[in-house]
């Protein structure tokens, strides 16, 4: 995930960050009746679980036991949530899949904060290397010290300890839930320690976005059209080639911004900048593209607290659906096509436009190319003028995910190389003291989590243009020679411990979780929505397309599928359940449901034997 922004799930993002999915402090939407208190608990970690440990720190955690019940005749259950770059409560208040399903399953739920977020952050000041231990294999650690204190009935407590009585779910199965790059987690959870998590539901995981694994480089900007319709998708990029051509003349830029409402007006060849704005909220519109009105997206990446309405990407292609005398020829796939409206036509190679004629107010009065413009801004209104108070268009103000999708390398170019020694690499700043500290840069930093699935945009598979890179860019254009280090990021004053190298192949991830091969995975659920951008790195979904099966097996045992929500955004079926609900997210979470019955009765099995062989 790559963005000048924070991924889904806001968080303020520094050097050496990824683009990913954000989330919300709202649920989107939230269920019909209050939900059970999550009893608060904060337990001492090591920051090291793999050596000796320069420190401990407090993680926090809450459990939900409104659905357990110690006389039921269905054996207990854990369902946990591993936490991801987001505070406690987001997800406790967002996950609605966990506490719909904990009463057919006697299940414990638990929420766990991920080291170094929220009120998790540990105490940096005196603290050798004191960022380098934000890992996903610290993290997982973490979880699996809290899984196997639950497990073993509250026996196990070293590290982990806190004052619940755990007794009844000695031996109990655990089951991994988590979306976004916690469905990343979920998944990891489950490969790394078989032995206590006995499945996991990896909601909208991009886990095959790592270059290793070849996404292509635009594949996240190809998936932002499958809600437009085909009317709406050919003439928003007419319009933006329209547009383009048209401020290539002297006379045409006040006309511009006199006709759109601009608060600034244009000069002859600001054209980049009206582009951009044009399409800028897309990608976040999709990717909340949910069947109910929902602030979960622009509030994680956008304007703030304000709703958007159900399916949004339909809403927002209303102004777009008319018919505004547009005639596309030639081939757009290679970006080398022709926009003809009505007497004039724009040539498109690449990212040149041209025309026999140059295109000024004059030769656009007998045609339908300034009501496009204006139906265009329409469209952008609904998140950039999501309140309704503007009176005027700002091109540079609209908060998005993505104003431009970043296409410098990893890490960002000109990153400096780690700060140099300073008494053993002593931390001087306690980030525990910094209410916006998060723990997706360091993370990615030290992991070198590198998702490549969106690069690139306007090459020819999806709504945008002009291209973002120049004809024949590939993966390696971005990421050079296999093999070759790059310096690593740069530190923030005061903190060390990244990594002084870095690799934008993401090799030692990639070899240590499996990339695309799913050979170490069993009982795992991948699921993706179809209208989600961060989808086109998830398992099975590049490719699909309606009509093709919804649950594909991944296993010779079955014990693993990916499903794909036709009518999906992002991780839509761990959300609260809604009568706006499609069929395919309904569809989808009675599989999820399904599959965790399975391995459930295979948990059970698995101990009956185990017990039998004890007795004799």
């Amino acid at each position: 995930m790559r963005s000048p922004l924070p991924l889904l799930l806001s968080l303020p993002l520094v050097s050496c960050v990824l683009s990913r999915p954000l989330p919300s402090y709202h649920r989107s939407p939230p269920p019909s009746a209050a939900l059970p208190p999550c009893k608060p608990f904060v337990v001492s970690q090591p920051l090291n679980h793999f050596g000796p440990s320069p420190a401990d720190f407090d993680q926090h955690l809450c459990v939900v036991d409104d659905f357990f019940d110690a006389s039921s005749s269905t054996p207990p259950a854990v369902f946990f949530y591993v936490g991801n770059e987001s505070p406690l409560e987001e997800y406790v208040n967002n996950t609605g899949l966990m506490y719909t399903l904990a009463p057919t399953y006697n299940a414990l739920l638990i929420f766990a904060e991920h080291r170094y977020m929220g009120g998790s952050v540990p105490q940096t000041l005196n603290v050798p290397d004191c960022l380098g231990y934000d890992t996903i294999a610290q993290a997982l650690a973490d979880y699996a010290s809290i899984a196997s204190f639950v497990t073993s009935g509250g026996a196990d407590k070293t590290p982990v300890s806190f004052e619940y009585d755990m007794s009844p779910f000695l031996d109990s199965p655990v089951i991994a839930f988590g979306g976004s790059y916690g469905g990343m987690l979920a998944a990891y959870v489950r490969r790394s320690y078989p032995s206590l998590f006995t499945g996991a539901i990896a909601a909208s995981a991009p886990t095959w976005g790592l270059p290793l694994d070849s996404p292509p480089i635009d594949a996240g900007a190809s998936f932002v059209g499958h809600g437009m319709s085909a009317t709406c998708r050919a003439n928003f990029k007419a319009g933006l080639v329209l547009a383009n051509e048209l401020l290539k003349d002297e006379s045409s830029a006040a006309y511009v911004s006199d006709l759109l409402g601009l608060c600034s007006p244009l000069s002859p060849g600001d054209a980049a900048s009206l582009l951009d704005f044009y399409q800028a909220p897309w990608f976040d519109l999709a990717e909340g593209n949910f069947p109910f009105p929902s602030s979960y997206i622009p509030f994680a990446v956008g304007p703030g607290n304000y709703e958007l309405p159900a399916w949004p990407v339909k809403a927002a292609c209303e102004p777009l659906e008319g018919d505004f005398g547009i005639a596309t020829s030639g081939d757009p796939s290679d970006v080398a096509f022709t926009v003809s409206a009505g007497g004039v036509s724009v040539a498109v190679d690449w990212d040149v436009t041209s025309s026999p004629e140059p295109l000024t107010p004059d030769s656009l009065a007998d045609t339908k190319v300034p009501e496009l413009l204006q139906a265009m801004i329409q469209s952008n209104n609904l998140w950039c003028n999501i309140t309704g108070t503007e009176t005027c268009t700002d091109l540079h103000t609209c908060p998005t995910g993505r104003r431009r999708l970043n296409a410098s390398p990893f890490p960002p170019s000109g990153a400096a190389p780690s700060s140099p020694t300073n008494n053993n690499n002593v931390c001087t700043v306690d980030i525990s003291l910094d209410p916006t500290f998060n723990c997706w840069p360091s993370m990615t930093c030290n992991d070198d989590l590198n998702l490549e699935n969106t690069l690139a945009r306007g090459i020819g598979n999806d709504i945008y243009w002009p291209p973002s890179v120049p004809r024949g860019t590939t993966l390696e254009s971005f990421l050079g020679p296999r093999g070759e280090a790059s310096e690593g990021c740069e530190l923030p004053e005061g903190l060390f411990g990244y990594p002084p190298k870095a690799d934008a192949w993401s090799t030692r991830l990639h070899t240590s979780l499996g990339g695309a091969d799913l050979s170490g995975y069993t009982n795992v659920v991948y699921s993706n929505g179809y209208l989600d951008p961060w989808a086109s790195a998830g398992v099975r979904s590049q490719g699909w397309v309606p009509g093709d099966p919804s649950v594909i097996p991944l296993n010779e045992d079955g014990s693993s599928v990916a499903v794909i929500i036709e009518e999906g955004a992002h991780h839509l079926d761990l959300m609260f359940p809604t009568d706006y609900d499609p069929d395919s997210v309904l569809a989808a979470r009675e599989v999820e449901s399904s599959m965790i019955g399975k391995w459930l009765e295979a948990h059970a099995e698995e101990k009956k034997a185990k017990n039998t062989m004890g007795e004799l």
